[in-house]
């Protein structure tokens, strides 16, 4: 489901254009309805939105300024203006920022769902291409396999399994496609993996593709993206391998999201005792371990609520005597992934940097080893008791290090510091501080601000501005320090020194 802000500085306007169309039938979550520039620069970098519809002339901040500050960060918002002045001087300054959809008003309703229609599928195609850094592969490969793993095992409801890697992966908002591989023989999988990874590298290289193989039958699902389906339905088809008959059959289906895919592949595969997970074009056999997976899941709950050493020797004791060195890769994942999303003991990025190494490994006793030091190192470290979890410490501790940079996002630091679902950080950042982030980034820059004014004369203001994130704009750090503070930097530094 896509992201809508609606940003307009006449209430009856946003508010009329915010019911005159029902935007969940076109599968459209209205986000925000902002009065003014500021605030709708301040909902963006919190909602991420897909698209916003605003308005040119606003107070504060306005439209095409909003364009512009945008268009700097590594957000892939798409804009449509809307405005009663139909100078032809607007569109050409928002064209720059790469501005299609420039609507007068008034306007029709159909004219706004046109062009939102129209700049939805631009965002679907965007999304799809989103550059997928290694480590968030890993990861989503990793949840899939254990999803599938507790599945197998387990007798609780899917969802409930799923929801606890929602930090991980978005099981809800994004389509995906499912394509079904028929007559696939298992001596020849590894042969099929061969000649997909080229021919994916090549067509469609950020897309990162499951794959779930049972008896003759290949699962393959990715999030769906802007791609021709029937081309790589007739790349699959025309796979042959020598002296076998009768050629692959394919069938491919949409869904409304990951959750969904997930229930339907699942009851499928779940009656099956071997099942081949495709991890990276890379085959991983997962048999039904109940035994183990369910002991090894329970042992973790209760060294992790008592602390007690019994409890991780006999955790560990447990994993030692695992033979298989694939399946030991994902439990001991599984386990990681377990403690990071309940715990605040282990960090996303050392589990990162655990998921990357184990990947690596290739012997079954030094991956013992290795695992034994980890678990026993976590399992004996205490939690940490501040009011906020790790996750929160590390976003703070982001922003107070790159605080001059101007183009600073939730975004980037959860996908690229974090790699952690965005909407996930954000609501759990919200929740643990009770404020948001576009909230708690400015009050950081207005509170290091001020320790810069005592200091710094007023013809500092423009190197101030830059210092604290706001770029080569003094009259916007001036709109936010005056917003945040009520009056301007220069009447701050007077009343500071008693001039005022």
């Amino acid at each position: 489901m896509l992201k809508l802000i609606i940003a307009d500085d006449e209430r009856i306007i946003r508010e009329t254009i915010s019911t005159i169309i029902n935007w969940k039938q076109y599968d459209i979550e209205l986000v925000g309805l902002c009065k003014n520039g500021l605030e709708a620069y301040d909902t963006i970098l919190d909602e991420t939105p897909d698209i916003v519809l605003t308005d040119i002339r606003m107070p504060g901040m306005d439209g095409l300024e909003l364009i512009r500050r945008i268009s700097e960060t590594d957000l892939n918002t798409q804009f449509i203006i809307l405005s009663g002045y139909g100078e032809f001087e607007y569109a050409k300054m928002a064209m720059k920022y790469g501005v299609r959809h420039y609507l007068l008003k008034p306007c029709s309703e159909v004219q706004i769902l046109e062009s939102i229609q129209e700049i939805a599928q631009d965002c679907y195609r965007k999304s799809s291409l989103e550059r997928s850094y290694p480590a968030m592969s890993s990861i989503r490969h990793n949840v899939i396999f254990t999803i599938l793993n507790n599945a197998i095992c387990q007798n609780r409801p899917y969802d409930e399994i799923m929801r606890a890697y929602d930090p991980y992966m978005d099981f809800y908002f994004s389509s995906y496609h499912l394509f079904y591989i028929y007559f696939l023989e298992q001596k020849d999988l590894e042969e099929f993996l061969q000649q997909l990874k080229p021919y994916a590298d090549s067509h469609f290289p950020e897309v990162t593709i499951h794959g779930i193989y049972v008896n003759c039958t290949l699962l393959l699902f990715f999030k769906e993206f802007a791609g021709n389906y029937q081309d790589l339905s007739q790349f699959f088809s025309s796979i042959k391998f020598p002296g076998r008959s009768p050629s692959l059959e394919t069938e491919d289906l949409s869904f409304k999201n990951l959750q969904t895919l997930l229930e339907t592949v699942l009851d499928k595969v779940k009656r099956f005792s071997m099942i081949y997970y495709i991890n990276d074009f890379r085959i991983l056999s997962s048999c039904n371990y109940s035994f183990i997976m369910e002991e090894a899941e329970k042992q973790l709950s209760e060294a992790l609520q008592t602390g007690r050493t019994e409890s991780a020797d006999s955790l560990i004791n447990l994993l030692s005597e695992v033979t298989d060195l694939s399946f030991l890769k994902q439990l001991s994942n599984s386990l990681l992934l377990k403690i990071t999303a309940s715990d605040n003991r282990l960090s996303t990025i050392d589990l990162t940097e655990w998921l990357l190494n184990v990947n690596r490994e290739r012997n079954l006793e030094q991956l013992k080893l290795t695992l034994a030091e980890k678990l026993r190192k976590l399992l004996s470290a205490k939690p940490q008791t501040s009011s906020i979890s790790a996750m929160t410490q590390q976003i703070c501790d982001y922003v107070n290090e790159h605080l001059s940079d101007p183009n600073l996002t939730l975004k980037r630091i959860a996908e690229q510091h974090l790699f952690m679902n965005t909407d996930y950080v954000s609501k759990k950042f919200q929740k643990e501080t009770g404020t948001r982030f576009s909230s708690y980034l400015t009050d950081v820059r207005i509170e290091r601000a001020k320790q810069l004014l005592v200091s710094a004369e007023s013809d500092k203001i423009q190197t101030i501005a830059e210092q604290v994130g706001c770029g080569n704009s003094p009259q916007y750090f001036s709109q936010l320090f005056k917003k945040k503070t009520g009056m301007t930097p220069s009447s701050y530094i007077a009343r500071i020194h008693g001039e005022g």
